[in-house]
């Protein structure tokens, strides 16, 4: 006779395959954000005439410094993407490949060395002056005011700003609450006046629902449609708009709260930096003009 099992003992067994499952397609997820690397890597691969594998990762991230001199935190990302790309479709372990990972060190001291000391300068998005900035963003039709405002007021990453809702703002209380998908948190950030009237403007005007994304999409007939676009479209809307990018805007924010007085713990507040040091070290060091107020 076959085996009848409790009601709650097949309700366990399905349980466990389905966490299984989740598991096993969990563990051979690969980020968006390697598949441009990883791309580059496959391509490499097949101009030189070499395999898939670890021969062809050294090879390629040794190529990557000596002859296309690539920045060292470009480098660090190709070698992420590489690895990951590898142990999912080749199932290499790299934690019993010491010899390999010995030799990814020798490659990567490369940029210990006086010729390549250009490779490790790191020179980010520049910031601008934000009276003249914003004199430019209020000459913009309604919509794209709303999203440069916000934008530029709450200093976020372009994957925080696809992600806005018109339900994420709050304002009674002149402050929206956006995703940090960095952090993997929620923050609840301010708003000024002139940045709330332009959200609702142009909610109003194209009759926004609550649920409807902030920056969305917009056809040449002027038709806006709910949806979520790529990091890489907002850019392109950001460069077609004011000739910047998000983190042009990030940067001014955070240059102007600290020129006006704001301390770093203020300013993190704003931003949803995590660290003072990072702030201070990757948006405060090239602010000329703060240095010049004591000169």
């Amino acid at each position: 006779m076959a085996e009848i099992l409790p009601v709650n003992q097949f309700r366990n067994r399905k349980r466990y395959s389905e966490r299984e499952n989740f598991i096993q397609v969990r563990s051979k997820k690969i980020s968006n954000g390697y598949k441009s690397d990883i791309k580059q890597y496959q391509e490499y691969c097949t101009i030189t005439a070499q395999s898939e594998g670890l021969e062809s990762m050294l090879d390629y991230l040794y190529v990557s410094i000596v002859d296309q001199r690539v920045k060292k935190n470009t480098w660090e990302k190709r070698l992420s993407a590489v690895k990951r790309y590898l142990a999912v479709t080749y199932d290499v372990d790299f934690g019993g490949e010491q010899e390999v990972l010995k030799q990814v060190s020798y490659i990567r001291s490369l940029y210990d060395d006086e010729e390549n000391k250009a490779l490790i300068r790191v020179k980010g998005k520049q910031r601008v002056d934000k009276d003249d900035l914003m004199a430019l963003i209020d000459t913009l039709p309604i919509r794209e005011k709303a999203i440069c405002l916000v934008n530029l007021v709450t200093a976020s990453r372009p994957s925080e700003m696809v992600a806005i809702k018109i339900h994420d703002f709050d304002f009674d209380d002149n402050s929206v609450s956006i995703y940090m998908k960095k952090q993997k948190s929620w923050f609840d950030k301010r708003l000024n006046q002139l940045t709330v009237k332009s959200v609702k403007d142009y909610k109003a005007k194209y009759n926004l629902k609550e649920t409807d994304y902030l920056v969305g999409r917009v056809y040449k007939n002027g038709k806006y449609e709910s949806t979520k676009i790529s990091t890489e479209a907002y850019r392109k809307f950001l460069t077609r708009t004011i000739g910047l990018t998000a983190y042009n805007l990030r940067k001014t924010q955070v240059s102007s709260m600290h020129e006006k007085g704001a301390d770093l713990i203020t300013i993190t507040k704003q931003t949803g930096h995590t660290s003072t040091q990072t702030l201070s070290e990757h948006y405060l060091n090239v602010s000329d003009k703060t240095v010049d107020k004591f000169l």
